[in-house]
């Protein structure tokens, strides 16, 4: 199964593949649950595949966001007698509150603390969050307490974290626009140049500082080729959501549909 399914995805992404198979493995030989840690969404995509692909009559797939609507989630995979439990995901939701008089908090800042001074891995953090007196942070609910009792500066600036129950979550809502949008090529330096109206220069230059990511992936090389349904971010520009290809011009250049998506409270 999993050589067919290779097919299907890029080259890049045949570790998650290939991790994804071991969970579902390990649910139907040992009848066992499996609680990932947070998942993007491309991710959640390639597992709900699999699942679907040749597991749907003996594998139950749940995510988090029956608790919360939020971009990354845990997923449980169980054996179809299993019955669901919220606990079960393992999950908790902190809150980070700073004097918003003075001091403004990025997602950037947020994040390079947790990471930096506890030393853990990024799938351990879900959704970051952050509003105008406060901030919100989905993690794991057995490392909660490492989180509050260990950071009380971020960016040299004192904060107070504590967990709050999930129900208290203030989502954002994404909000995105279409546009349609003419391209010399689907490379990766190309679009963005194109369609953040910069030089190609530029581009490169973002793309070598490892600034633009792919469906969640830094991606370093500026031929990179863009299909359908890519999720391109740049850090500091926003995301863009590569859409169909709506044929081409007399000039031989490709009509795209592009989504140009932000968050807004």
């Amino acid at each position: 199964m999993t050589q067919a399914i290779y097919q299907h995805f890029r080259s890049t992404e045949r570790a998650f593949i290939d991790k994804a198979s071991d969970w579902l493995t390990s649910v139907i030989d040992s009848y066992s649950l499996v609680t990932t840690d947070f998942l993007n969404p491309r991710q959640v995509f390639i597992l709900t595949t699999l699942v679907q692909g040749q597991h749907a009559s003996n594998i139950q797939m749940f995510t988090s966001s029956i608790i919360a609507e939020t971009e990354y989630v845990k997923v449980i995979l169980a054996p179809t007698y299993y019955q669901l439990e919220k606990a079960d995901f393992e999950m908790a939701c902190l809150q980070i509150d700073f004097a918003s008089k003075f001091v403004t908090l990025k997602h950037s800042q947020i994040l390079g603390t947790l990471l930096g001074e506890t030393g853990l891995e990024r799938s351990k953090i879900g959704d970051i969050v952050v509003h105008d007196t406060f901030a919100q942070v989905f993690m794991d609910a057995k490392l909660a307490t490492l989180i509050t009792d260990s950071i009380h500066k971020i960016a040299r600036s004192g904060v107070k974290i504590r967990e709050i129950d999930v129900t208290k979550f203030v989502s954002t809502t994404e909000q995105a626009v279409t546009k349609t949008v003419t391209l010399s090529s689907l490379r990766l330096d190309k679009a963005i140049a194109s369609v953040f109206n910069m030089s190609r220069n530029l581009a490169q230059n973002l793309i070598q500082s490892n600034k633009a990511k792919v469906n969640y992936t830094e991606v370093l090389r500026n031929d990179f080729e863009l299909v359908a349904g890519d999720l391109v971010s740049i850090r500091g520009l926003g995301r863009i959501e590569i859409g169909q290809t709506l044929g081409l011009t007399k000039k031989d250049k490709v009509r795209v549909e592009v989504q140009f998506i932000s968050n807004k409270k």
